[in-house]
């Protein structure tokens, strides 16, 4: 044990040694797992909680995330509780403010007295182990810290060798779930979609005439917080909108919070005939995927958002972006891999693509 180590057993855990014993289920009554990271994580961390809910019946789950990805995960079936922390990179609130509350909910996260926390992930993150150590729960499993990070590998006192390389997000979940001897032969994406979120939709597409079947095509025109290399060229998305507004299925416009002056003017001429829907609650996006008869995005979190509801989609995908890792987990869908940057993409071969999704998807609503 490094004097690091103990020193903050002293001023976190209140204790000097940090030895949990040999890990026994039957002891498991309560079970926090630690996700920190981005939309598309957290939603393909879904199914492991399902499994979590199947091993232990009768135990309390709880999840801890940020609050960019809170809607991403509430109202999960599995989950008894839910806490969330803003990170100040968000702009949510300053550094001093966020780091306030981060504190209070790690104090009442302690004060639960966690048996089992679980941190998935492909690698060592030392703010996710933080959040870990920092709960105080007693057995905690996460990736094995390496190289640089060696000195703060304490923060799991069980730790696990890394995932293999090139298994899906999902998969990852569930090789930390091996080390605890828990599977689920049924791994589902799943994302409460309330009522409420539905019905806006359905006034939404009603207002604008297109609420019949299939339901209208759904373009995400995007360029929010995407590295160059995922940035489709402007250009392309007028005129991908221009050639699907010919389609009989109607088209609706969606976008990222940040993104509606730049949408709105780009668009310009053409949003009488191709309304735009937007809200900065991450349910009535997923209301309108979900209504989709196919949906159009550039790789990231709207994709696994699709996979979650169901919704057919074309994927213009970045050779940056490893697909076996990062596919709609069973979901219908089409990627446009690039072989470099998705600029190589063009128009015409997403057009292709909602074609032969529209021919071949068979979707339930």
């Amino acid at each position: 044990m490094s004097f690091l180590s103990r020193l903050c057993n002293v001023f976190v855990l209140r204790r000097w040694g940090d030895d949990p014993g040999p890990y026994d289920p039957a002891q498991v009554a309560k079970i926090l797992v630690v996700r920190n990271d981005n939309i598309g994580d957290v939603i393909c961390t879904t199914p492991m909680l399902d499994a979590l809910r199947r091993a232990f019946p009768r135990a309390r789950i709880a999840a801890v995330v940020c609050t960019l990805t809170e809607e991403a995960i509430s109202g999960h079936r599995a989950l008894d509780k839910l806490w969330t922390y803003p990170k100040a990179k968000h702009g949510q609130y300053g550094k001093l403010r966020s780091l306030g509350l981060l504190w209070r909910m790690l104090g009442r996260i302690r004060r639960e007295r966690y048996d089992l926390v679980l941190a998935p992930r492909s690698l060592f993150s030392s703010s996710q182990a933080w959040l870990a150590y920092a709960s105080g729960g007693r057995w905690r499993f996460g990736p094995e810290a390496k190289d640089k990070k060696k000195r703060w590998g304490f923060f799991y006192n069980r730790p696990v060798a890394w995932p293999p390389k090139g298994i899906h997000e999902v998969m990852r979940c569930f090789d930390l779930l091996g080390h605890i001897g828990v599977d689920n032969p049924e791994k589902k994406l799943f994302l409460d979609v309330p009522e409420q979120a539905q019905a806006t939709v359905a006034e939404f597409l009603r207002q604008h005439g297109l609420d019949r079947r299939p339901g209208p095509l759904v373009i995400n025109v995007t360029r929010w917080q995407y590295s160059a290399f995922r940035r489709w060229p402007e250009e392309r998305y007028r005129r991908l909108v221009e050639i699907l507004l010919e389609r009989p299925e109607g088209l609706v416009i969606t976008h990222a919070p940040a993104d509606g002056p730049w949408v709105a003017q780009l668009m310009g001429g053409l949003l009488d005939r191709a309304p735009v829907f937007w809200s900065p609650r991450l349910k009535e996006f997923a209301a309108i995927i979900k209504a989709a008869s196919v949906f159009v995005t550039v790789e990231g979190g709207p994709m696994h958002i699709a996979a979650a509801v169901g919704a057919p989609q074309v994927v213009i995908w970045s050779k940056r972006t490893p697909l076996d890792v990062w596919f709609p987990w069973n979901a219908p869908f089409l990627p446009l891999k690039a072989e470099g940057t998705v600029e190589e993409i063009q128009v015409e071969q997403v057009v292709a693509g909602v074609e032969e999704l529209l021919q071949t998807s068979q979707v339930v609503r």
